[in-house]
């Protein structure tokens, strides 16, 4: 027998078995990364928050939290309640010594991800932002989150990686 014949019989019967064994578990997405948005408008003493995180991921968070399963696809005032409270409690937004109070707006499902909004007024006039964000912390060791904070027309960026959980922006 040559040897591509015997290299041929071994190896189908090891790709067939890796095929079946990798089709029978649930794929999940490599990654885990969230992204907050922090729009500031000073002319209007405004502020709009939006949070983006991976659909399973959120709900397997709500579901490990609140010991209620959730399908964000479904919108309800439980539901709503239950991802404003979540965000709340692990997005805090202070400009100076002043924390923000977040107004819960809504949510939107795209594609995989979740997008939630949050909407407030500005508590002072300090330039200084200071951001602690523990979404999905709880949830995933292996979760960044990203913030991106606009004080009108100005951009700053910081990625936070689990399990550092604060930054500073001075416009």
């Amino acid at each position: 027998m040559q040897i591509k014949q015997i290299v041929a019989r071994l190896c189908l019967p090891l790709i067939l078995i890796l095929a079946v064994g990798l089709t029978s578990f649930e794929l999940k997405h490599p990654y885990y990364v969230g992204v907050t948005e922090i729009r500031v408008d000073s002319k209007q003493k405004s502020m709009n928050v939006s949070c983006k995180l991976f659909v399973d991921d959120l709900q397997a968070a709500l579901h490990t939290i609140y010991h209620k399963q959730v399908d964000l696809s479904k919108k309800d005032p439980v539901t709503s309640g239950l991802i404003q409270d979540y965000i709340k409690k692990r997005l805090i937004i202070t400009f100076g010594k002043k924390v923000t109070s977040l107004n819960y707006v809504g949510y939107e499902i795209e594609e995989e991800a979740a997008w939630i909004f949050f909407e407030a007024k500005l508590p002072s006039k300090d330039k200084k932002v200071f951001v602690v964000n523990t979404l999905l912390y709880d949830q995933l060791e292996a979760q960044t989150n990203f913030i991106h904070c606009y004080y009108d027309e100005v951009r700053k960026s910081y990625k936070l990686v689990n399990p550092d959980n604060n930054t500073q922006f001075e416009f």
